[in-house]
């Protein structure tokens, strides 16, 4: 687990990879550590993948099916989608591309990655936002199991967070590293061979509020708030 330096404000700002130069927040201008300047008020804990998917693929029964469930999703003549598999992105040149090709490909893993704040008591205002990944290489009656999803950190609350892209910051970092270089010797329980894991996010999900965050947009209640066309909206006459 990787710990972050945060400051005290609700979750405002990011970490020490970022604002190590900054002695205070730049949203709330609360000091970011207490009064021996080295220790940081609060901390943003962050779980690694690499090390979860390499057990998974330790395992002879679970490598087995993330290597095999998306195979008959290959048909060309495919008549229904029963899962994002089917969908035409996933079945386009680019995606072909990441997982279709040689045996490193037919191996690799496809996450979505989900985001949602959520209200820790039924009463007040404490939110709190829990990032997950959910492993698309894993049959449905499985992907959304307990002991399947992939939680990646909480940011903690008791407000949402000002600055999104600072939390995100070690995921995409590893992200793009298992997505470019891989790992390397990663072991398959399934034919006892090694070979080079990538991971790939294809998805990123969340309701309104949570993806206007992620992409930086306004909220639902903007006169411009769609992300997908140039629709606006209006107040109605009283």
């Amino acid at each position: 687990m990787l710990t972050l330096n945060d400051c005290d404000c609700s979750g405002c700002i990011a970490f020490t990879t970022i604002y190590e130069h900054m002695d205070e927040c730049p949203f709330c201008s609360e000091p970011r550590r207490i009064s021996d300047r080295t220790t940081a008020v609060a901390k943003y804990q962050y779980i690694p993948l690499e090390h979860r998917l390499r057990l998974a693929y330790a395992h002879p029964q679970t490598a087995a099916k993330l290597q095999n469930y998306r195979q008959k999703f290959r048909d060309p003549q495919l008549s229904s989608i029963s899962d994002v598999w089917g969908g035409s992105v996933l079945r386009s040149a680019k995606m072909r591309n990441l997982f279709e090709g040689d045996d490193d490909c037919d191996r690799a893993i496809a996450l979505q990655f989900s985001l949602d704040g959520v209200q820790t008591h039924k009463t007040g205002q404490n939110e709190i936002w829990p990032l997950i990944c959910l492993n698309l290489n894993l049959p449905l009656t499985e992907r959304f199991r307990e002991d399947s999803i992939l939680p990646i950190g909480i940011i903690p609350g008791p407000q949402s967070p000002s600055d999104l892209d600072s939390f995100l910051y070690p995921f995409i970092t590893e992200a793009r590293q298992l997505s470019s270089t891989g790992v390397r010797e990663c072991y398959d329980g399934s034919t006892q061979t090694y070979f080079r894991l990538r991971v790939h996010v294809v998805l990123c999900t969340g309701d309104t509020p949570a993806i206007a965050k992620l992409l930086r947009m306004k909220s639902a209640t903007a006169s411009s708030c769609c992300r997908f066309c140039n629709i606006q909206g209006s107040i109605p006459c009283t």
